[in-house]
């Protein structure tokens, strides 16, 4: 998963526009007039609903009223970001809300880049998936590979990336969702299109490097049902411009487009 640290600044709206106004109130006339019209022109932050991610909003953020929701991103968080505190609630919220909505089309799910089970985890436990669908994850389950990086990605040291993880670990997490996820290990220029899917109602891309999610998307992209939804996590990020110039070449003289996110996500729903 692709993380942004950069936070905009938290800064209550209410103390501090209130105090820059009352020392402005006690200025002489003259000097009280200049002042202000300037201080009425400041950006002085708003209070942030949520300021995490690369992403910052004043508006409703509806999994901060949710305590199941947020009870389980705890859990997952302290399983999935060991060393460090990483708060992508709001692409978890996407996420797992694309999921729920595809629920209603016939067909399986696939998630594309797993690592330590995480965004499996958390569409295991909100999708409320039959027994008979499955959810096939494909990933190393051992970092990513050097062989299809670009010069770029190489040079920012890709490679290896995501290693602590193994596919043993991510079997036993999700082993109460049994007999829904079904693990892929390898590299998906050789287990993809190689693994028999079925007809895919949603689909999760993750990989970080821009070959292999084409790559997957070329080969995905018909498998899909109509109606059926494809979250890139990495769409939007700085960093990831090939990537996205790739997946916008592939749908260029297609009827589908990507719209991307705020959060940095990407989102594609195949039309008929």
């Amino acid at each position: 998963m692709t993380v942004a640290y950069a936070r905009a600044p938290t800064v209550s709206r209410v103390h501090l526009r209130s105090t820059i106004g009352a020392r402005i109130a006690r200025l002489p006339p003259r000097q009280k007039r200049i002042l202000d019209s300037v201080y009425r022109r400041l950006p002085i932050p708003p209070a942030w609903a949520y300021n995490a991610d690369g992403m910052a909003t004043i508006h409703f953020s509806p999994f901060l009223e949710d305590p199941e929701f947020s009870r389980l991103y705890q859990e997952v968080s302290a399983e999935w970001f060991v060393d460090e505190v990483v708060d992508v609630r709001w692409r978890m919220w996407l996420l797992t809300r694309y999921a729920r909505a595809a629920r209603s089309l016939p067909g399986n799910y696939a998630e594309f880049g797993v690592y330590r089970g995480g965004c499996s985890k958390m569409l295991l436990a909100t999708a409320g998936l039959e027994p008979t669908r499955r959810l096939h994850l494909f990933d190393t389950f051992a970092g990513i590979p050097d062989s299809s990086l670009t010069d770029s990605e190489r040079e920012a040291r890709f490679a290896g990336r995501l290693n602590d993880t193994s596919a043993s670990y991510v079997a036993e997490l999700l082993a109460p969702w049994d007999p829904i996820a079904q693990l892929w290990p390898g590299d998906v220029f050789e287990t993809f299109p190689a693994a028999d899917t079925g007809a895919l109602a949603f689909v999760h891309i993750d990989l970080n490097a821009a070959a292999p999610t084409v790559h997957v998307l070329e080969h995905a992209y018909e498998r899909l049902v109509p109606g059926a939804i494809v979250v890139f996590d990495d769409y939007g990020f700085p960093g990831y411009e090939v990537q996205r110039d790739l997946i916008d070449a592939f749908l260029r003289d297609r009827p589908e487009d990507v719209i991307a996110l705020p959060t940095g996500q990407g989102v594609l729903t195949r039309l008929p």
